[in-house]
């Protein structure tokens, strides 16, 4: 830093000033200081700016698999909101791994490694989420919810912590008015972890629009998957060995939706000829497959920007938000027209019409 100030001709205080963005530097000051740190390659100590302005200027985030195209995609759309406001992240991958998420946190926040965390948990709660929260820890929800049970500091920390996850309802009220109105009357739904609000709350949604529509309830087949594209493959092989096989099914993630569609061919079962197939969390090679496959999408880019936007809230010590932007379906070809008799009493379609690809 002496040597930058030795350089543009200024004091060392005015470089830190500069560096750090502050208003008591004129700009063409800044712009010099900045010019002259470039040129010769000087960056300053975050270890030791963190110790006296006791920020790092970034931030943890914990995904649950970085291997899911969805959570990939949402890392990348994360760190660059963060970089937009100036905040490195420090990504990991908790591998659906409870006991690792709890080891990362606890690292994370411990060693103030980061200044806050954005995670995605993989339960409704452990041990380390509630270490984290009666520390006080700056955390953001994202994607999957937690259990607050009790009264006591920790309970009333997570309940006050933001939490950003899509809305599905709408959509998954699509799925349901599209596979009815095509005559399907047994319908597999391969469920994320039951034991999971989200894996609850799609097969629960989903259901309920279903028999609101005139689906039977006996019509309604759910297997649980773990959100890994093997649970889609063996989902599949238990619903299409019942006496009554569903004519169309709907995979609760993007990765058991691949599984699905691989164990349908794996057992020759034409997509949509013989079943309908509709996914979650559209991928952009969904529509490269063959048939493209139709899917609920999530909100990325509105996921991401919402949840930098909570935790610098919460960083800065302003009001945090929850947000729950909406999900939409994207239709592509392969759902069509159910062609078998059901239990539900469904008309036999008399032709096969392929759905047309729209948004």
């Amino acid at each position: 830093m002496q040597d930058v100030a030795q350089r543009v001709g200024v004091s060392a205080a005015t470089v830190s000033l500069a560096l750090a963005g502050s208003d008591r530097i004129s700009p063409a000051t800044r712009t010099r200081v900045e010019e002259a740190a470039r040129a010769m390659g000087y960056r300053p100590h975050v270890g030791a700016r963190a110790l006296r302005t006791d920020s790092t200027r970034t931030i943890g985030l914990v995904v649950s698999d970085v291997a899911n195209p969805f959570f990939a995609e949402l890392a990348g759309e994360i760190q660059r909101a963060a970089a937009r406001k100036s905040y490195s992240i420090v990504l990991c991958n908790s591998d659906e791994d409870a006991r690792r998420q709890d080891d990362y946190l606890s690292s994370l926040l411990a060693g103030r490694q980061v200044d806050g965390t954005i995670v995605v948990p993989t339960a409704a709660m452990t041990p380390g989420l509630q270490q984290a929260a009666a520390g006080a820890a700056k955390m953001v929800l994202l994607d999957r919810p937690v259990e607050v049970t009790g009264r006591g500091a920790a309970a009333r920390h997570l309940a006050k912590c933001p939490i950003v996850r899509s809305d599905a309802r709408a959509a998954l009220d699509e799925v349901a008015e599209l596979l009815s109105s095509l005559g399907h009357r047994r319908i597999g739904i391969i469920a994320p972890p039951l034991q999971t609000q989200v894996g609850q709350e799609r097969r629960d949604v989903l259901r309920e629009a279903l028999l609101r529509r005139g689906v039977p309830p006996r019509g309604i087949t759910v297997v649980e998957g773990d959100f890994r594209q093997d649970s889609g493959v063996t989902a599949v092989h238990r619903l299409m060995a019942r006496r009554q096989p569903p004519t169309a099914i709907f995979a609760a993630d993007g990765l058991m939706a691949v599984g699905a569609l691989k164990g349908l061919r794996a057992a020759n079962i034409r997509v949509p000829q013989d079943v309908s197939l509709v996914g979650f969390d559209d991928a952009p090679w969904f529509d490269l497959f063959d048939p493209p496959m139709t899917s609920v999408a999530q909100p990325i880019g509105a996921l991401a920007v919402a949840a930098v936007d909570a935790m610098v809230a919460l960083l800065t010590g302003e009001p945090a938000h929850s947000a729950h932007p909406a999900c939409h379906l994207v239709r592509r070809g392969s759902c069509g027209e159910a062609t078998t008799d059901d239990p539900g009493g469904a008309t036999p379609a008399p032709t096969r019409k392929r759905q047309s690809p729209q948004r």
